[in-house]
């Protein structure tokens, strides 16, 4: 099951299932799991072709912890942590591994080669083979130790991971990652104190977890995913983890929208047993299989994106009524329910056939049965007849001899079918024919000569003879057709038995293609059949209770047709559990010999050597079969599946001579547990001596994770007692159902992924709209708390009403009557183009229909919490840029059955209690601000500080680095920089941006990229867009003067066609010489690396790589000049001077930032460690938050080169809520001169576009 192909098809079919994540506005969760698999491979390497890609393990191991604190960081899970890598898999999934490992070695050496003969210069160093991201490998073995040491160091010294369990299971232990999940899932709800309503999150790529989601049958289950895009989009990717997009697919509205797909059943009368979407559910998982999984190929023509789900869903409806309960009871197959739904199902075969034979001769006469059997009789220039016609036939020719004046009636007991063969005979032979009526008023047909015209004697005489040598033409034709006479009963029996031997030939050709035997082989259909019908009961016993035979495997590479599946019902389906392969044998199973590196030496010979009893597994080079597929990466890979006996027998000599570690590698392992112990204290040695530090105060014990016991229990499948659903759902979980509505499938053109769908989408609409959206009902809002964006509610407070003529507010004096004032022209405009835009969205986005948008509700949002100076905890509403403020009332959410417990009001605490001794905090006064500081005592409502001073204020080395870079670093506008050149303004444009010139038929880029004015990018340190268009550096003219110096020929062809939008290699040079002056342009761009400029957009705030590396040496000098901080004690400290790490989020939002700008790190979770300073070097937001881009004064496991802007480990993007702006010192507690320094709030604007 292709996972975009699904996931788009999910998302199409049901249009709001997922959300785009924003900080602070997603729901709680228990539980995060990731299926690691995905993200090692993210951090390993790049999926393109790109050959000369190289990442040091030491990057790939980083990049994958800052992964893994990511997406901790987005979560933030409160109970469970489990990370699950993919150990040795069930042999049934090692034929899909099989294949996907050779193809990609393949691919790998296709690509170098390619790249070798483009003249690409090559790395010295190897590439890295994504092949030994599987289980026993050396790489894998090490990624397990910086798995650990990373974990000890987290839960070390990050409080976030401090309070949850946390679980690390290796590719050590036997099972997919996914399935490890689940077993820990499934299990744990056995257990008599599962929580009915816990939250679950799992993070992965695979089209399956949906369904793994899905039958854990618990409704607060969201699926995590970086953003899919389709098209060019899909193929740019954001280089920092902060701006790339995350999605949660929330299951609870999928289960909503299932049970929309099947309402139809619910109907009374309609099925003779209870509808239970539980139930439907589970048939669901099994339908999919029909499409293909990891285990089992799809079913001939069954494709997810050619609506093979759909048409299933429309079986299964028209079925399930009939076939007297459910298909798939609790994991087990109902066999003769499920022969009802392929019997259906077989049907479309015929569908399919008859598509691929539309354009046969033989297909077109299907409906005209009788006619097409006619036909046979029929040779080139003759007419065929049957009997009854022969002798109306013999009639009609004595008349047209005759030439009788007199008319030929013929009987009116004529059927039609005769009837049909004298009016074309007629016409034939130029008589005219019409119905008459008889004295009996009986109608019959009657032919006649046409009357003759009054022409000159020679002309009729010379027609006579033309008309009389056609008319024998005719006569001969008829007098030698022949006769054929069938039964239309006959004709269609005729029809249907070549229709059918037609289809037994087209199934025929599918079984001698693809297995290499006829469709009358039963020996071989029903083994066939046997298995593929093994594999459905396998792979659901799989998903529902585990592995239940490591070695069993389907055991080709394609699947029966449909109509054949039933021949295997009777399969034996009792399985034998076995034993799973050690990592090494899984590896000799799945590795072609291309990847024989990655395998211990002594196996080499194995895979290379001709005389090697197993090389038949090794081929070089094998079939791909595109089957029906579009993509290249879906094609059937043909290589021989390995026999078991054979490939242990082979190893079992060379077992012996494997090293100790790596027999240590080959062995299984045990999942391991992490919990914070802050009573233990020692020193975790690094797991990369040289990289990575010591952990000098590890607070982590590591144990071995048991699964929960199943002793005297029983899995349990379905929903639970007491599980909040729909619009009792907790807090964050949307439901379609916190607002009436009604629903039904239909082609609507919804656009998820930038295109109209062109399936059917289940398309809600909301009811009784019409009052709800009425202004009066809306006013009634006014300043009062609401729940905005349906149906993924947030809270926000109701600050303002429109409709079309009026605004409507509250006075600013507290009364409650509402004031209107009338709309101008523009106002009016502003309101009609939004109420359409909301409608729109709704419609086209989301597939639900919210009616004319009679009045606006607008608001402020639900920013977060603030602290009081006195402790208290209460709501902040505000404007929040970039996110969405006006919505229809319609769809405005009064109340929510469950609140955020994160956003409830709480009073002050005692003192003591909010700053406990022994706790850490920052100060907020004005002498040392922002310095780390330990609460000693309290008195009188005061605290007495331990507090980490520094002589003077904070050095403003960083701004003063900035303002340099601005003194050296001018910028001029284009129309200037034009003029200084001598270039015409349009000239200047194409050389700045991208440039082609056809050059041999390719369309070769010779511009100097400094600036990307569609997708609105410019470059650091070189161009930036002012308010009157593009300015450019000293350092960008420089670079623009060298070009025009270097290649004036060239220069001077743009500017002879300033205003050209093609040009070719001739406009520029004439003759041989023009290739080889166009590669030395190319090779000289290449030089000056135009492609390696820092990219950034337009409205960034960025300092280029040579500014951050002066900021960087500057505060090197500084830390080295500088003295150490001194401890003092002070006294009588306002609750209001300080701030706890926890507090960092409420109290920080609302400060601003300048380039420059010296900050400290102030929470105790994240990448960064508490109390690191450092310098702004970057602003930018995302759709909720402001980001800055920081050099830390010191290194740090996660730190980042900022896109290579900074030295390695320094660098790190996060929100401004988790750092405290030293420079401009904005919650300074106390002082007049405090409360003045604080930011104002952000000035809420009245309309938006």
């Amino acid at each position: 099951m292709g996972v975009p192909k699904f996931f788009r098809w999910m998302s199409e079919r049901y249009p709001a299932i997922s959300q785009l994540i924003a900080e602070n506005r997603i729901p709680e969760f228990d539980n995060l799991y990731l299926d690691m698999n995905g993200i090692i491979h993210n951090c390993t390497h790049k999926d393109s072709d790109d050959a000369t890609f190289r990442m040091t393990e030491e990057q790939m191991f980083i990049a994958i912890f800052n992964y893994i604190e990511h997406l901790f960081g987005k979560i933030k899970p409160h109970k469970l942590f489990f990370m699950a890598i993919d150990g040795v898999a069930p042999r049934a999934k090692m034929n899909q591994q099989r294949a996907r490992r050779f193809r990609t070695a393949l691919d790998v050496e296709n690509a170098r080669e390619k790249a070798i003969r483009e003249g690409k210069e090559m790395p010295k160093e190897e590439a890295f083979d994504s092949n030994c991201i599987t289980p026993g490998t050396e790489f894998m073995a090490k990624l397990t130790e910086q798995l650990k040491y990373f974990i000890n160091k987290k839960v070390s010294e990050d409080t976030d991971w401090q309070g949850v369990e946390i679980v690390l299971s290796g590719h050590e232990v036997p099972g997919e990652g996914e399935h490890k999940i689940m077993e820990y899932i499934r299990l744990s709800k056995a257990q008599p104190d599962y929580d009915h309503n816990v939250r679950h999150c799992l993070y992965g790529l695979d089209a399956d977890l949906i369904m793994l989601g899905l039958l854990s049958h618990d409704p607060h289950f969201c699926l995590l995913r970086e953003e899919v895009t389709f098209g060019r989009q899909s193929k740019q990717k954001s280089k920092e983890l902060e701006h790339q997009n995350f999605y949660l697919m929330h299951l609870c509205i999928v289960r909503e929208y299932l049970e929309i797909e099947f309402q139809e059943l619910k109907e009374p009368g309609i099925m003779g047993f209870p509808f239970d979407l539980e139930r439907v559910i589970d048939d669901f998982i099994l339908m999919a299989f029909f499409v293909g999984n990891d285990f089992l190929p799809n079913l001939p023509n069954l494709h997810i994106n050619e609506g093979a789900l759909a048409l299933m869903f429309k079986i299964y409806k028209s079925v399930l009524p009939k076939a007297g309960g459910y298909l798939n009871e609790g994991g087990v197959i109902n066999m003769q329910r499920l022969a009802i739904l392929l019997e259906e199902l077989s049907h479309v075969e015929y569908r399919f056939f008859e598509s691929e034979n539309s354009d046969a001769k033989w297909f077109k006469g299907k409906q005209m049965a009788k006619v097409d059997v006619m036909e046979k009789g029929k040779r080139k220039g003759k007419v065929v007849m049957t009997s009854a016609q022969k002798d109306i036939w013999k009639l009609v020719k004595i008349f047209v001899n005759n030439r009788s004046p007199e008319p030929l009636d013929l009987p009116s007991s004529l059927p039609a079918k005769d009837r049909k063969f004298v009016e074309d005979l007629a016409d034939s032979l130029h008589l005219d024919w019409k119905t008459v009526e008889d004295e009996n008023g009986d109608r019959h047909l009657q032919l006649s000569f046409p009357a003759k015209l009054e022409q000159d004697d020679d002309e009729e005489e010379e027609l006579d003879e033309e008309s009389q040598l056609a008319i024998l033409r005719v006569v001969k034709q008829y007098d030698n057709a022949n006769v054929v006479d069938v039964s239309a009963e006959e004709a269609q029996a005729e029809m249907d038995k070549k229709y059918e031997e037609k289809f037994q030939e087209w199934k025929d050709k599918y079984y001698e293609g693809k297995f290499e035997w006829k469709r009358d082989n039963e020996t071989e259909l029903t083994k066939l059949a046997e298995n593929y019908v093994q594999g459905l009961q396998w792979v659901l016993y799989y998903y529902y209770r585990g592995v239940v035979s490591w070695p069993w495997y389907y055991a080709y590479h394609y699947s029966p047709m449909i109509s054949d599946v039933i021949k295997g019902l009777k399969a034996d389906i009792n399985f034998k559990l076995g034993q799973p392969f050690h990592p090494y044998e899984q590896l000799m199973g799945v590795l072609p010999d291309r990847s024989k590196k990655i395998v211990p030496t002594v196996y080499h010979e194995l895979m290379t050597d001709p005389k090697s009893p197993i090389i038949d597994f090794y081929p070089r080079d094998f079939e791909l079969d595109m089957n029906g597929k579009k993509m290249e990466w879906e094609a059937v890979v043909k290589i021989p599946f390995i026999d078991e006996k054979r490939l242990l027998s082979a190893m079992e000599p060379k077992n012996k001579l494997l090293t100790d570690a790596e027999k240590a590698r080959n062995e299984f392992g045990v999942s391991l547990k992490f919990t914070y112990a802050p009573q233990l204290d020692f020193t975790y040695p690094s797991s990369l001596v040289g990289i990575f530090p010591d952990i000098p105060h590890c607070h982590c014990v590591e144990n071995i994770f048991d699964l929960p016991t199943m002793e005297g229990l029983e899995y349990f499948v379905g929903l639970m007692g007491e599980v909040k659903l729909g619009e009792d759902a907790l807090a964050g979980f949307p439901s379609l159902a916190t607002l009436p509505y009604n629903a039904a499938l239909g082609f609507h053109g919804v656009n998820v992924f930038q295109q109209d769908s062109r399936n059917e989408s289940s398309i809600v609409t909301l009811t009784d709209t019409e009052a709800r959206t009425k202004v009066e009902n809306a006013k009634a809002r006014l300043g009062q708390k609401v729940h905005v964006g349906y149906p993924f509610l947030q809270e926000a407070k109701v600050i303002r009403v429109s409709d079309e003529l009026f605004n409507y507010t509250l006075p600013t004096d507290g009364s409650a009557h509402v004031v209107a004032t009338p709309h101008g022209p523009r106002e009016i405009d502003d309101f009609r183009r939004k109420a359409e835009r909301i409608e729109n969205v709704y419609s086209k986005r989301l597939g639900i229909i919210i009616g004319p948008v009679e009045s606006l509700t607008h608001v402020d949002m639900l920013k977060g919490m603030k602290k009081t100076d006195a402790g208290a905890t209460v709501k902040e509403y505000a404007y929040i840029p970039g996110v969405e403020t006006d919505y229809a009332s319609q769809v405005i959410v009064d109340e929510v059955a469950s609140e955020d417990q994160r956003f409830i009001e709480k009073a002050a605490l005692p003192i003591e209690e909010e700053f406990p001794i022994g706790s850490r905090a920052f100060f907020l006064g004005e002498f040392n601000y922002g310095r780390p500081l330990e609460i000693v005592n309290h008195n009188d409502n005061k605290a007495e500080i331990w507090l980490s001073t520094v002589q003077g204020r904070e050095p403003e080395v960083g701004r003063e680095v900035v303002a340099r870079a601005e003194r050296t670093t001018p910028y001029m506008p284009s129309y200037a920089v034009a003029k200084r050149l001598q270039l015409h303004p349009l000239v200047l444009s194409k050389l700045t941006s991208s440039f082609t010139v056809n050059v041999n038929g390719l369309r070769v880029n010779l511009g100097l990229n400094l600036k990307f004015e569609g997708k609105k990018l410019k470059v650091l340190g070189y161009s930036r867009r002012g308010d009157t268009g593009w300015e450019f550096s000293d350092k960008a003219v420089d670079l623009i003067s060298q070009y025009m110096i270097r290649f004036p020929e060239f220069i001077a062809g743009i500017q002879r066609k300033p205003q050209g939008n093609e040009y070719d290699a001739a406009d520029f040079y004439s003759g041989d010489s023009a290739k080889a002056k166009f590669a030395e342009i190319t090779a000289w761009l290449k030089t000056i690396e135009s492609k390696h400029f820092d990219k950034v957009p337009i409205d960034a705030q960025q300092l280029d790589s040579d500014t951050v590396k002066a900021i960087e040496a500057s505060i090197d000098a500084m830390i080295q000049s500088n003295p150490g901080p001194v401890g003092k004690k002070l006294k009588g400290v306002p609750r209001n001077a300080l701030m706890r790490p926890a507090d960092a989020e409420h109290r920080l939002g609302n400060q601003k930032f300048g380039l420059g700008d010296r900050i400290v790190y102030v929470q105790d979770s994240g990448r960064v460690p508490i109390a690191t300073r450092g310098t702004v070097v970057g602003i930018s937001r995302t759709a909720r938050t402001t980001l800055v881009d920081i050099v830390f004064d010191h290194t740090f496991i996660s730190g980042t080169t900022l896109d290579g802007r900074c030295d390695p480990f320094r660098g790190s993007t996060v929100p401004i809520t988790s750092v405290l702006n030293l420079s401009n010192k904005q919650v300074i507690a106390g002082s007049k001169a405090a409360v003045e320094k604080r930011p104002a709030p952000t000035s809420h604007p009245l309309t938006v576009n």
